[in-house]
């Protein structure tokens, strides 16, 4: 019987693993009073390390203090009921204030909105010199698109024809 349950423990694919650590995560949500919706994807780093990332997503308030210890508890406790296997847990905890936030976020944001606001985040940085940079970075992007499209102009690329043309049908 042990063989078997060896078997198919080494057989079980990685949906059903990803499954099961939604329902245990599901499980110790319910023990501790966390309402809402848990879900799990499977990540790999760049060395190869396969993780798995554990999103929750709670209309209840989750102090931003609590959060690396409520990830800690997440983390013993999948890896006590065997559910880890050795793999790396990332917890994503989106609250209620965290999901109001992104619900009334700006539709329309610009470049210059956004670099706006990293640079009133980081005092510290001479904004002109950034500048620069960003204008040398984009004058780069620029003038590499249009060495490419000079390069195909001279290689003859043509694109190819579309092969659904719409044309009457024969009759039968």
């Amino acid at each position: 019987m042990q063989f078997i349950q060896r078997l198919r423990r080494r057989l079980r694919s990685p949906s059903l693993d990803l499954r099961r650590l939604r329902g245990a995560s599901q499980f110790l949500m319910r023990h501790v009073g966390l309402a809402g919706r848990a879900r799990c994807a499977q990540t790999r780093d760049s060395h190869g390390h396969v993780g798995v990332l554990l999103v929750i997503e709670t209309p209840q308030c989750i102090p931003v203090e609590a959060r690396a210890e409520i990830q800690a508890y997440f983390r013993r406790k999948l890896s006590e009921f065997g559910e880890l296997k050795g793999r790396s847990l990332s917890l994503l905890l989106r609250d209620r204030d965290d999901l109001g936030r992104a619900k009334r976020s700006a539709s329309r944001s610009s470049s210059a909105r956004i670099a706006s606001l990293v640079a009133a985040a980081n005092p510290g940085v001479d904004a002109a010199a950034l500048a620069d940079q960003v204008a040398d970075k984009r004058q780069q992007v620029r003038q590499r698109l249009s060495e490419r499209r000079q390069a195909r102009e001279e290689s003859g690329y043509v694109p190819l024809a579309p092969v659904t043309d719409v044309a009457p049908l024969a009759e039968l």
